[in-house]
């Protein structure tokens, strides 16, 4: 084996030991950026007789509103995961496997929507449930998604029935 391999190695583990280390703090920087706009949100809702839960749910993102390739990673909302939402005139509680709940309140839901993408998620059309809300005047957009069609639309018509249609029924990612 020639000489020149071990130190090629040794190069190409640094580089990507660099790169690895130069997206990790690119994420916290803008973590930490974003935590200075808004204040975390809520990690409960009280959900009085009425609410509904559906278990098998997938939090896709949350992106700033009207651009949905700007990922918000503040306060935890960066990783994606399976878990629960329970809907109720209060509000919207997204409970995610191994991560911070999202406790969205009533008054700050602008709005909800169909989508077919949102960041690194291209689905078919409608696939997407899009909730619009504020925190301390930031607008986003919170992206949902079950792979049962039936339950998608259940829980899209429960939304709609309580905080309406936004402006943007499709967004088609502006």
């Amino acid at each position: 084996m020639p000489a020149r391999y071990p130190i090629m190695a040794i190069l190409v583990t640094a580089l990507v030991a660099f790169l690895i280390l130069t997206a990790f703090k690119a994420w916290r920087s803008r973590a930490g950026a974003q935590e200075n706009i808004f204040s975390a949100p809520l990690e409960w809702l009280e959900h009085p007789s009425g609410s509904q839960q559906w278990t098998r749910i997938n939090y896709v993102a949350t992106t700033v509103k009207g651009n949905p390739l700007d990922r918000v990673t503040a306060h935890g909302l960066g990783a994606r995961g399976n878990g629960r939402v329970t809907i109720s005139a209060d509000g919207v509680l997204i409970e995610r496997n191994g991560e911070r709940a999202l406790g969205i309140a009533a008054a700050q839901i602008t709005g909800v929507a169909r989508a077919s993408t949102a960041i690194d998620r291209a689905v078919e059309t409608d696939g997407l449930i899009q909730i619009d809300w504020q925190q301390d005047g930031f607008a986003m957009s919170t992206f949902l998604r079950s792979a049962r069609t039936d339950e998608r639309n259940q829980i899209f018509n429960y939304l709609e029935s309580l905080y309406g249609a936004s402006n943007n029924q499709e967004t088609p990612n502006d």
